[in-house]
């Protein structure tokens, strides 16, 4: 059975980490209004609007990525347990039988 489930738990670390490092840089933005200077105010107007609009959106991917980061975070924490409980159930004692 235990061929039929693995995981790389240094690489499910990592990948959580990445998440964290993407909801951070994107979280750079929720602070307020979006300082756009194109050099054009049409151009700025037109990125301040979407920025204004697109809240929703990336409230929503930020919820996504907090989520699949804390998904990797216990895949990584549960397989470790298990690891030491399955090491520890099988290790032999060294005082006889």
């Amino acid at each position: 059975m235990a061929e039929e489930f693995t995981a790389d738990r240094q690489e499910a670390a990592k990948v959580s980490g990445d998440l964290k490092a993407v909801r951070a840089a994107l979280d750079g933005g929720r602070s307020g209004a979006l300082d756009a200077r194109t050099g054009s105010q049409r151009v700025d107007d037109a990125v301040r609007r979407f920025f204004e609009e697109s809240s929703d959106n990336r409230e929503r991917m930020d919820q996504l990525l907090e989520r699949a980061a804390g998904l990797l975070d216990a895949l990584v924490e549960g397989t470790g347990t298990l690891d030491g409980s399955l090491a520890g159930s099988l290790s032999t004692g060294s005082g006889g039988s």
